[in-house]
């Protein structure tokens, strides 16, 4: 076996500063010796360890940060040398396909890529296969960390991009960003087996997902999914031509004249979306590269299972914690925005359980430790559930990683309902977050109040001082109250400093109102 340190260090990569790292990766006579430098010409580090089974780990003491060196890796017969070494924060970017979107898609994305070097912002792509074959590892081995520059980060994570910038902008630290995201895949594919089965949910996922693969083989998979990919990308070259004849033509547009995207796509053991394969293929060759906390975006693949879905993001948050060995990292995600397709809206379906799926995400936020959610329930697009304003999903992740992992007095925190009281035929609604003072950004729409029969009408709202006021002519007993609980609607209540206030209702014991 030759000797290598693993795929994910490369030239131009970011160490994480200020905690040990761990340096790893095969080959080597059995029992013989693996050193590890860190040469800055200031600030020298060096570590050893041995061979054991033909793989080596090495933890190299804590690294001073934004200083630049060459991480050097030597044996009795080899040396091996990355250079342009930058030491800062590293950021693991987990999710789904609004994690996923590329920089060059987003609004004003040419001009963003063309505006986008910077070298203190660099990036490893996670090879994006799910199960780890011959050309997994062919292209795994090609894989390098990329300096942030118009010619390298088309198709690095927008969202990623525009929370490290913030970072780097307001603490002064290179930020590294390890971009491991895969449009539609649920929260199950991304935690071992063992983890699922803790659960009665997770082995509800792994059993579901198999009764969908049924006695298929992988044979029979590979060949669905050439058929699928064929459509696919008939419908992506009828889509990329109306956008080439139009660059503004809108998704309802595109939706009408282009057919919807194929989806889901065949059933298979070895899916991107069959439970545990990305945590296999992809968490699972990326850890334990240190790293400085999470930020995730993921959870409309699984609207269909809200009532489980925080009970999952705490497995999910454990699961990787584990896989680093450590406990305490800073886990950062987003709260869905509002989404509502045409199709649903013509249909009358207005399922209220993506209302459900964002409540179970708040309540993720303030249960599991060391957490925090980025509310962006104003960057929805109807019939869109793929939003081009990812430079607000940055922004507002990076707000909670400035104030709950780098300790800045900045407001992070979108207003969260907390109580209501009667006053009469009114309720008075009481918010947390809600010191800068409330506003409503147009017309006070979307609240809803009903009696104790839970029969919701359309309610006024006037805003007194940090509270909302709530009434119907309708209602003459007011029990419980909700706000923008719908697919898609007015969300016009905000926070005086700009951040908008969660979607919610009073009543979170009782059934969503499917």
């Amino acid at each position: 076996m030759p000797f290598k340190a693993a795929t994910i260090f490369s030239d131009n990569m970011v160490l994480q500063h200020g905690k040990p790292v761990s340096v790893w990766g095969t080959g080597g006579a059995e029992e013989s010796f693996v050193r590890v430098f860190w040469e800055d010409g200031k600030n020298n580090k060096q570590a050893e360890t041995t061979v054991r089974g033909g793989k080596w780990n090495i933890m190299l003491p804590p690294l001073t940060a934004c200083v630049t060196g060459e991480l050097v890796i030597k044996n009795e017969n080899n040396e091996i040398r990355f250079c342009n070494v930058i030491t800062g924060d590293v950021w693991f970017a987990g999710g789904q396909s609004n994690m996923e979107m590329e920089l060059i898609n987003v609004k004003n994305g040419e001009a963003e890529l063309a505006a986008c070097a910077n070298q203190n912002i660099r990036f490893y792509q996670v090879v994006k296969r799910a199960v780890v074959d011959d050309e997994y590892l062919r292209e795994e081995a090609a894989s390098r960390w990329q300096i942030c520059a118009p010619d390298t980060a088309a198709m690095l994570s927008a969202a990623a991009f525009f929370f490290a910038r913030k970072i780097n902008a307001d603490i002064g630290i290179p930020i590294g960003i390890i971009n491991c995201s895969w449009g539609g895949t649920s929260i199950s594919a991304w935690m071992s087996r063992e983890q699922l089965m803790r659960s009665c949910a997770g082995q509800k996922f792994i059993d579901d997902y198999a009764e969908k693969v049924g006695g298929k083989t992988d044979e029979q998979y590979n060949t669905e999914m050439e058929e699928y990919d064929s459509q696919w990308r008939e419908w992506d070259k009828r889509v990329r031509n109306c956008m080439e004849k139009d660059p503004n033509v809108t998704w309802e547009i595109l939706n009408k004249e282009c057919g919807p995207c194929p989806w889901p796509q065949p059933a298979g053991n070895t899916s991107p979306y069959c439970p545990v394969n990305l945590h296999t293929a992809r968490i699972l060759r990326t850890a334990p590269f240190a790293i400085k906390g999470f930020i995730y975006y993921q959870g409309e693949e699984d609207e269909g299972r809200y009532s489980d879905y925080c009970d999952m993001m705490y497995y999910l948050v454990d699961q990787w914690r584990s896989d680093w060995n450590d406990r305490h990292l800073p886990f950062l995600f987003v709260q869905l925005t509002m989404y509502a397709s045409r199709e649903d809206v013509e249909a009358g379906q207005l399922c209220r359980s993506w209302c459900a799926l964002q409540e179970s995400q708040y309540l993720a936020s303030i249960s599991i430790e060391n957490t925090g959610m980025a509310v962006i329930i104003d960057c929805g697009e109807y019939d869109n559930i793929h939003p081009f304003n990812k430079q607000t999903v940055g922004f507002r992740l990076a707000l909670q990683a400035l104030k709950k992992v780098y300790g800045k007095n900045v407001d992070a925190d979108a207003p969260a309902f907390l109580w209501a009281v009667v006053e009469k035929t009114r309720l008075r609604l009481h918010f947390t977050h809600a010191e800068s003072g409330l506003e409503f950004r147009g017309a006070p729409e979307g609240f809803e109040i009903a009696a104790v029969d839970g029969h919701y009408f359309t309610a006024k709202a006037e805003i007194d001082g940090n509270d909302v006021i709530v009434y119907s002519d309708k209602v003459t007993k007011p029990d419980r109250v909700r706000y923008a609980w719908r697919k898609f609607g007015p969300s016009p209540l905000f926070a005086k400093n700009g951040l908008p206030a969660m979607p919610f209702r009073s009543n979170r014991n009782e059934s969503p109102d499917l």
